[in-house]
């Protein structure tokens, strides 16, 4: 009778710890939340273009990007969208041409950090590293697809997932002479969970 009921126990501790083990792996499942966020930045600076006249190939050693609207939310925490993006990258790219108003990217590799800073506070919210592959496509002198990750350590949200980008030189005025820069449509999916 003992025994039996030392196995009996036994068993049922067993099942105790696996629906334990599972209800822990399930809440930490629900945590994770889809992420689809859109934004527009704009490049603000960069340092001069190092460039292989033979081959096309420039190097930018750092580059600077600003949003100027609030981040569009259309899946993860509300809180995001009270946001603004900015961005600090590094670039490898072959370009078709030397007038960067015209030339398309025909392959290369980018990589940064980006900030999801309060539009109501100033505080940084999310940091988060991003790599990205560069060529072009139909409607953008430079398009990219790679990925982001984000740390607890440095956010309000831990995940990661695809980004992608597109790429257009626009001018600031009707005529050349106003200046211009290049304007960035970027596309973040994925999943992360909301951090205390």
């Amino acid at each position: 009778m003992t025994k039996i009921f030392s196995i009996a126990l036994v068993l049922t501790l067993v099942s105790i710890i696996t629906v334990v083990g599972t209800a822990s792996a399930s809440a930490k499942g629900v945590d994770k939340q889809p992420i689809d966020l859109s934004a527009t930045l704009f490049v603000t600076g960069l340092t001069p273009p190092v460039t292989n006249l033979n081959s096309g190939w420039s190097t930018i050693a750092s580059e600077t990007l600003q949003g100027n609207t609030l981040v569009t939310v259309n899946a993860g925490p509300a809180i995001l969208g009270s946001t603004v993006i900015s961005a600090a990258q590094s670039s490898r790219e072959q370009f078709t041409s030397f007038n960067l108003a015209e030339a398309t990217v025909i392959k290369g590799k980018s990589k940064g950090t980006f900030y999801l800073t309060s539009y109501f506070t100033g505080d940084v919210l999310v940091v988060g590293d991003y790599d990205l592959k560069v060529s072009s496509s139909v409607g953008c002198q430079i398009s990219g697809v790679g990925n982001w990750k984000t740390k607890a350590a440095d956010s309000i949200i831990a995940g990661h997932g695809d980004i992608t980008v597109c790429t257009n030189w626009i001018w600031f005025g009707p005529s050349p002479e106003w200046g211009g820069t290049f304007m960035t449509n970027v596309s973040v999916t994925g999943a992360a969970a909301l951090l205390d």
